[in-house]
C-alpha cells in the first residue's frame, strides 16, 4: 500500500475510533439520564400514590446524584475531551476516568434509593470527588496546548469552580463532627457546592464550548476580559441568596441584589454576539438540533432574566420559600440551558445520533420540559398570588415527567443503531476498520464495571452495623419545653373549628408548606402535617411556624426533627394571626385523617 492510502487509513480509522468512543462516552451519559428521569418520577408519584420500600428523601438524593454526576459530568467531560483532546494516548487516560466514573455512579444509583446518605453512598459520592480531580488535573495540561481565548479561559475557570465547589462537600465531616449537622455552617456547605456546580462548573463550560463551537465554524468572538470579571465577581456575590436560606441576615439579600446585576451585565455581553451570529448562521427553522441549541440558549437568558429580578429582596425571598420555584429554577439551568445548549452541540458534531427516531426522543424530552416547567413555574406564580392550585396539579406534572424517560428511552436505544450505521468506509481496507476486535472495549469497560461495583460494595460489608458508632456520643439530654420557644405562651382553643380560619390557613399551606410537607402521613421533604396536633401541642405548633430560627437552634423537639429529615426549614415570614389560622386548618385536617385532634394540647 502506497503512504497515500496508508495516511488516508490511518485518518479513517482514527475518525472511526474517535467517533465510537464518543458515542460510548454519550451514551453514558444519556444512560444515566434516563435512571435520573425514573427516580425524579418516582418522586413525582409520591403526591398522587404510594411506593412500598422507598423514602421521598432517598430517591431525591439519588436523583440529584446521578443527574448532576453522571448525566451531566460526563455530558461535559465528554464534550472537552473530544473538543480539545487530540492525543490518542491522552484519551485513553479519560476513558480510565470514564469507566470509574461509571463504576461510581452506578453505586450511587443503587445505594441511595435505599440508605439515603450512608456508609455507601457517600464512599461512591467521595470516589467520584477524585474523578473530578483527575479529570482536572489531566484536562488543564491539555487545554494549555490549545490557543488562548475566551472560550478557553471560560472552561478553565469552569475546572475551577467544579475543583472548588469540592470544598463544601469535603467541609460536611468536620463541621457536622464539631458543630453538628444544624449549625448554618453545615447547610451553607452544602449550598457552596451546589451554588458553584451550577452557576459556576455548568454555566461557564457551557459558555465557553458554545464560543469554541463557533469558532471552529468560523465566528470568532472577542469578549472583553471586563465581562469576565464580572462573571467573577457575581459569582461568589449571588451565594448570598443561598446563605440566606439557611441563615437570614440583613444584608445578604442586598449584596445578592448587586450580584445579579453585574451577572445580568455579563451575560448580556458575552450572549449577544453568541445570538447574532447564530441568528445571521443558523436559522430557527434550519433543523431540529438547531432548535435544541436555540431552546438551551433562551434558558439561559431566562435564567439570568429571573436571577436579575432578585435584585427585589421580596422577591428574592418568594425564590427560595416557594419549593416550586426551587425546582424549576434548577431544572432551568440543568434541563434547559445544560442539555440543550450541549446536547445540541453534540447533535451538530455528530456525537449523538441525528436520525428521525432520535429527534423524537429529543422532541419528548423537549415537550416533557416545556411542559413541567410550566407547571412548576405557574402553580409557584399561583400560590405566591394565594389563588390556590392548577385542578389535578400533581397528576399533570406526573404525566409531563413521564414525557422525559420516554424520550431518553428513544435516545438510548439508537445511539448503538445510528453508530453502526454511520461512518461506514466503502474503500476495500475498511474491513480492518470494522475488525471485531475494535468491539472489546467496549465489552471489556462493561464487565470491568459491573465486576469493581460489586467488589466496591462488598468492601464495605458490615460496615451498616458500626455505623452509629460515628456519630458523637450524645450530650446529656435536653427536656424539651412542651410549649416550644417563642411568642407563643398560651393558646385557647375553641371546640368548634372556625371554618374561615381554616380556609384561610390551607391557603397559607399550599402556598408554602405542601412542596416539603403532604396533608397525610408520609413524609417528602419533611413530615406529614397528619397528626401533628396530637404529636405536638398547639404553642409549640405556632412558635415553630413564626419562630423557626430559633426554634431550630434551641428547641430539642425541633433539632432531633431537623437530624431526622436534614433540611432545614426557610423561615417564611408568617405572622402570629397567620399562623393561629394554620393551626385551625391542621386541627381540621387531624379531624377528617385521624379522626381526632388535639390530643397533645396542654
Amino acid at each position: 500500500m502506497n503512504p497515500e492510502n496508508q495516511a488516508i487509513e490511518k485518518a479513517l480509522i482514527g475518525s472511526k475510533t474517535v467517533h465510537h468512543l464518543a458515542r460510548q462516552w454519550m451514551g453514558w451519559a444519556v444512560l444515566f439520564f434516563l435512571v435520573s428521569a425514573v427516580f425524579g418520577l418516582m418522586m413525582r408519584y409520591f403526591f398522587i400514590g404510594e411506593i412500598p420500600y422507598f423514602q421521598f428523601k432517598n430517591l431525591l438524593h439519588a436523583h440529584s446524584h446521578v443527574a448532576l454526576l453522571g448525566w451531566g459530568f460526563l455530558l461535559v467531560a465528554g464534550l472537552l475531551v473530544f473538543f480539545f483532546v487530540k492525543d490518542q494516548k491522552r484519551i485513553k487516560i479519560y476513558l480510565n476516568l470514564l469507566l470509574l466514573n461509571v463504576v461510581v455512579v452506578i453505586g450511587m444509583a443503587l445505594t441511595f434509593p435505599i440508605e439515603g446518605y450512608g456508609l455507601f453512598s457517600i464512599g461512591f459520592s467521595t470516589l467520584q470527588l477524585f474523578v473530578g480531580y483527575g479529570f482536572a488535573f489531566y484536562f488543564l495540561q491539555d487545554l494549555k496546548k490549545t490557543e488562548k481565548s475566551n472560550a478557553t479561559s471560560l472552561i478553565t475557570f469552569s475546572i475551577y469552580w467544579m475543583v472548588l465547589s469540592s470544598i463544601g462537600l469535603w467541609a460536611i465531616g468536620p463541621i457536622g463532627a464539631t458543630l453538628g449537622r444544624l449549625h448554618p455552617l453545615y447547610f451553607m456547605s452544602v449550598q457552596w457546592f451546589l451554588h458553584l456546580q451550577l452557576n459556576g462548573w455548568f454555566v461557564y463550560v457551557l459558555l465557553g464550548l458554545l464560543l469554541h463551537f463557533l469558532g471552529e465554524k468560523g465566528f470568532k468572538i472577542n469578549i472583553p476580559k471586563t465581562f469576565e470579571y464580572l462573571l467573577h465577581i457575581s459569582l461568589f456575590l449571588t451565594y448570598a441568596l443561598s446563605v440566606s436560606w439557611s441563615t437570614p441576615m440583613k444584608g445578604l439579600l442586598g449584596i445578592n441584589g448587586i450580584g445579579v446585576i453585574f451577572q445580568a451585565i455579563a451575560y448580556f455581553f458575552i450572549l449577544k454576539p453568541i445570538v447574532l451570529v447564530l441568528i445571521s448562521e443558523f436559522e430557527l427553522v434550519k433543523d431540529w438540533a438547531t432548535k435544541l441549541l436555540w431552546l438551551g440558549i433562551i434558558s439561559l437568558g431566562l435564567k439570568a432574566f429571573l436571577q436579575g429580578l432578585l435584585v427585589f429582596p421580596e422577591l428574592a425571598q418568594i425564590s427560595y420559600t416557594i419549593r416550586m420555584f426551587v425546582i424549576g429554577f434548577i431544572h432551568l439551568i440543568m434541563l434547559g440551558a445544560i442539555t440543550f445548549s450541549l446536547g445540541g452541540i453534540a447533535l451538530k458534531n455528530n456525537w449523538l445520533p441525528r436520525d428521525a427516531s432520535s429527534g423524537w426522543g429529543w422532541f419528548f424530552l423537549a415537550l416533557g420540559f416545556l411542559l413541567s416547567e410550566m407547571l412548576l413555574l405557574g402553580q409557584g406564580t399561583l400560590l405566591w398570588l394565594k389563588l390556590g392550585f392548577i385542578p389535578s396539579y400533581h397528576f399533570l406534572i406526573f404525566l409531563a415527567s413521564t414525557l422525559f424517560p420516554i424520550g431518553l428511552s428513544i435516545i438510548l436505544y439508537r445511539i448503538p443503531k445510528n453508530s453502526s450505521q454511520n461512518f461506514e468506509h466503502q474503500n476495500a481496507n475498511s474491513t480492518k476498520i470494522n475488525n471485531p476486535k475494535n468491539k472489546k472495549p467496549m465489552k471489556i469497560s462493561m464487565l470491568v464495571t459491573i465486576v469493581v461495583s460489586v467488589l466496591l460494595l462488598t468492601s464495605c460489608g458490615g460496615g451498616s452495623e458500626n455505623q452509629s458508632t460515628s456519630k458523637a456520643p450524645s450530650a446529656e439530654k435536653v427536656e424539651a419545653d412542651p410549649r416550644g420557644i417563642g411568642e407563643i405562651k398560651k393558646v385557647e382553643l375553641k371546640e368548634a373549628i372556625d371554618e374561615t380560619m381554616a380556609s384561610n390557613g390551607k391557603a397559607i399551606v399550599d402556598m408554602k408548606c405542601t412542596a416539603c410537607h403532604q396533608l397525610n402521613d408520609k413524609r417528602l421533604v419533611g413530615p406529614g402535617f397528619q397528626g401533628v396536633t396530637n404529636r405536638r401541642s398547639p404553642e409549640w405548633i405556632m412558635n415553630m411556624i413564626t419562630n423557626v430560627e430559633v426554634m431550630l437552634d434551641e428547641d430539642p423537639v425541633a433539632q432531633a426533627l431537623l437530624e431526622e429529615c436534614l433540611t432545614r426549614m426557610p423561615n417564611q415570614n408568617i405572622s402570629i394571626s397567620e399562623s393561629y389560622e394554620i393551626l385551625e386548618f391542621l386541627r381540621k385536617n387531624d379531624e377528617e385523617k385521624a379522626g381526632e385532634r388535639d390530643g397533645a394540647a396542654i
